[in-house]
């Protein structure tokens, strides 16, 4: 009986765990860039000095002309104010798919020239939507879902032999038996982590399920419940002035949020915004003060403290991992980071087991194109997303957008090539090119760090410019290794 499970639970790991796995390796690697969404922007404006002088809050004020621009274009402006992971001031806008962002001088308020780019915020929108909206948050909630499926099925296939098989590596055995290994060696230490994930992940996004309602729209729903149903004139939001100065009000907030615990501003055209730092606890309470921004009076704090609302918060808060300090992001990274081996080395496995009796059946070949194109193909996009910061001219009008292109055209490119040369029985070229272009934009994203960056320094202190290229050589020489010890 027993065995008759494991063997049901094997097929429904396998299928579950392949179709749902090339899916969720792109959300666990972009997931784990999104923990250092905030370092990743200082990486990708090289223009803005590492350090910054201590901030002085009547610099707000200084920023106030581009908040108005961006008010009378009929967007939504926020400032975050300087923290630990961003030492700089910055006024953001969210253009519908990545928060752009303008760094001033927390000293002085003086704008610093730094090139338009579509920032670590783009590997957070592709995380949890696939930059396709409700449509894709909804099909990453159902992948969540089929996460917990696989995740059960395996503890349940491997649970008589979990400690052995975990104590027990082979790097050079035969090549299924030694990429099972990895494939234990990545999930087993990192399970709670996975489920945590999986579990949070899915629970943040099941009003997706639902008709969903809007942060943005709730708040002015609260502001003016009297006008809930009347249309406002676009007229008037683009027309509404932000009269007070902001430094007074960040006193004022300060004093029922607490000393340093304002995170950002945010502008509507109703009110004005003081919220709450992701960073202050692992409750993601959104909790603000609202000022008028005609004249600055004080109009209401809001903190949500039912019990579902906290629940919420802490899910949130767990999942997004904003105020955890630098050692515990690094831990997220690395098990999301081994939670991406985990699905790439079970899809292997899962074609390598059926290479000799399907190899040659046209869905098998298209599942293996699928599996080079979400792989060593989303990788190669990744990194091409980087080059493509540092080579395109700074000029550029629509800078970010053109980021964007490169990244998708570089995942297309690959993908169809993987697929193309799969369909033609030459999977085995197919892999040690794509890797073995994995390998040099890796290893070389250093030099042209280097090359690229104002005042860069081999003695530079590790800092997000040192993280990122070490992370990128790593990734560039597990690729070279992998290409070395490919059969032909």
């Amino acid at each position: 009986m027993q065995d008759n499970l494991r063997t049901r639970m094997g097929w429904l790991h396998a299928w579950v765990g392949f179709i749902a796995g090339l899916l969720l390796f792109c959300v666990f690697v972009t997931g784990s860039l999104s923990v250092f969404d905030t370092e990743l922007t200082r990486w990708l404006q090289p223009e803005v000095p590492p350090q910054a002088p201590a901030f002085s809050p009547q610099v707000l004020d200084r920023t106030l002309p581009t908040v108005r621009e961006l008010l009378q274009q009929g967007e939504k402006p926020f400032i975050t104010l300087p923290s630990s992971r961003d030492p700089f001031v910055r006024v953001q806008h969210h253009d519908g798919y990545e928060f752009l962002t303008v760094p001033y001088n927390p000293q002085t308020g003086e704008q610093l020239q730094a090139r338009d780019t579509a920032g670590g915020k783009f590997f957070y929108d592709l995380h949890y939507t696939l930059r396709t909206g409700l449509y894709g948050e909804t099909l990453i909630a159902a992948a969540g879902l089929a996460l917990l499926v696989t995740v059960g099925s395996g503890i349940i296939i491997h649970l008589r032999g979990l400690i052995s098989d975990l104590l027990l590596v082979r790097p050079f055995a035969a090549r299924l038996r030694a990429w099972l290994d990895v494939h234990i060696l990545a999930s087993v230490p990192f399970i709670p982590f996975v489920i945590m994930m999986a579990y949070t992940g899915t629970f943040i996004r099941t009003r997706t399920l639902f008709p969903p309602v809007s942060y943005i729209s709730s708040i002015q729903n609260f502001v003016s419940p009297h006008r809930a149903t009347e249309a406002e004139p676009p007229e008037t939001k683009r027309d509404i002035p932000i009269g007070p100065s902001l430094p007074p009000l960040l006193d004022v907030a300060e004093k029922t949020l607490g000393k340093g615990q304002t995170g950002f501003i945010l502008f509507l055209p109703n009110s004005v915004l003081f919220s709450r730092t992701d960073m202050s606890g692992p409750l993601l309470t959104r909790e603000h003060v609202d000022f008028s921004p005609v004249d600055g009076h004080f109009l209401r704090h809001v903190l949500l403290s039912t019990p579902v609302t906290q629940t919420q918060q802490l899910m949130e808060g767990i999942h997004y991992a904003r105020w955890t300090g630098t050692g515990l992001r690094w831990l997220y990274f690395l098990s999301g980071a081994m939670g991406a081996i985990m699905f790439a080395s079970g899809a292997i496995i899962f074609l390598m087991k059926r290479r000799k009796v399907s190899g040659k059946r046209v869905m098998f070949r298209v599942a293996e194109g699928l599996t080079i194109g979400c792989i060593p193909g989303f990788l190669l996009a990744t990194l091409a997303f980087f080059w493509a910061n540092r080579l395109l001219p700074t000029s550029l009008p629509a800078r970010h957008l053109a980021e964007v292109h490169c990244f998708f055209a570089a995942w297309c490119l690959s993908s169809t090539a993987g697929m193309l040369w799969s369909l033609l029985h030459r999977a085995l070229p197919g892999w040690k090119i794509q890797l073995s272009a994995l390998a040099f934009l890796g290893v070389l994203l250093t030099p042209l760090d280097f090359l690229t960056r104002p005042g860069a320094s081999m003695l530079h202190a590790p800092t997000v410019f040192a993280a990122t290229d070490i992370c990128a050589l790593l990734l560039g020489l597990a690729s070279l290794q992998m290409v070395r010890r490919l059969r032909c």
